[in-house]
């Protein structure tokens, strides 16, 4: 296989316009021996004579016009393809793809969306709002770069980092909230209430000290009477919290959807529940530097009310 540099069809280039040996060494920096041995070698590689030359003149052969018009066309190319590359690493092209989990998609993602967007105009935005499992099945299928979900995967699939904690609220009307006047709720607290859940938190993981449980075995735990409601929307868990008929509990992230006059929102210590969100991506793949950017700036600005996640103890 033929392997000819750049340089030296830029040398061929340079010959050709000039049809001199001297002019043509000078416009490639180097000296007329060094261009001369160039175009020898790109003769050599091409096996053919490109220029015929005597002591006055230089001018294409009829094989070396032919080259020209080839040698050309791949330069063009090539410039073309640099200047495409250098607008992907600089962010004025490009796709960004990610998943993210509802309840922060709903309330952190859009101001970052518009920072972003306002920063890097160039670059397409894909999102999936979805719950953590699906989440990392787009990732596995390779739909996104990255995901922002409550589950960190398997190890040997990917590459896991905390971004920030949440702690959880429990969203209540005045006829469930407990006796007590409290600023904290605590899990004993939840004895008896009915419990309404939102479609997914089957999967939702939840940090009490320092152990990782289920959302829902950890209510069933605590006392909760489930009412055998599930509900898919927010907007409808609230009216139903609102009318009494039952409690949840619920991410910080998500507060925004029921701060409404009816619904009461008391929040339990970090050291009570609290979730764990986590940034992931497939372990064997780097980001493009569309995705790298936006990572940065989640990371910059994580949300009100965030925690910074707990350092993990060294063995």
């Amino acid at each position: 296989m033929i392997n000819i540099s750049v340089r030296l069809l830029n040398a061929f280039c340079a010959l050709e316009e000039t049809r001199q040996f001297t002019l043509a060494a000078q416009r490639c920096n180097v000296t007329q021996s060094a261009f001369s041995q160039m175009i020898s070698r790109l003769e050599s590689q091409v096996g053919i004579r490109l220029f015929d030359r005597d002591t006055r003149s230089v001018r294409l052969t009829a094989e070396g016009a032919i080259f020209s018009e080839k040698a050309r066309d791949i330069l063009k190319h090539i410039d073309h393809a640099m200047v495409e590359i250098h607008d992907y690493a600089n962010k004025r092209r490009g796709h960004l793809a990610l998943a993210m989990v509802p309840s922060l998609a709903g309330s952190w993602l859009p101001e970052l969306l518009r920072r972003y967007h306002e920063a890097y105009p160039g670059i397409s935005i894909e999102v999936f709002d979805t719950y953590s499992e699906r989440c990392l099945q787009l990732l596995r299928e390779r739909r996104v770069e990255f995901a922002i979900a409550t589950q960190s995967g398997n190890p040997r699939e990917f590459l896991t980092t905390p971004l920030f904690e949440e702690r959880f609220y429990l969203i209540c009307s005045a006829r469930h909230a407990p006796a007590r006047t409290l600023r904290q709720v605590s899990l004993k607290d939840l004895q008896g209430l009915p419990v309404i859940h939102l479609i997914h938190t089957e999967g939702v993981c939840t940090v009490s000290a320092a152990r990782t449980h289920q959302l829902r075995e950890m209510l069933r735990a605590a006392g909760m009477l489930d009412t055998g409601i599930e509900v898919e929307h927010a907007s409808t868990l609230a009216g139903l919290v609102r009318q009494g008929l039952g409690c949840s509990v619920i991410p910080h992230s998500m507060l925004n959807q029921f701060d409404q006059e009816g619904v009461l929102l008391l929040p339990f210590s970090r050291s009570t529940l609290r979730r764990v969100i986590f940034l992931v991506r497939q372990n064997w793949a780097s980001l493009t530097a569309a995705a790298a950017e936006f990572v940065a700036l989640m990371q910059e600005k994580i949300p009100e009310g965030a925690i910074a996640p707990r350092q993990r103890r060294k063995p």
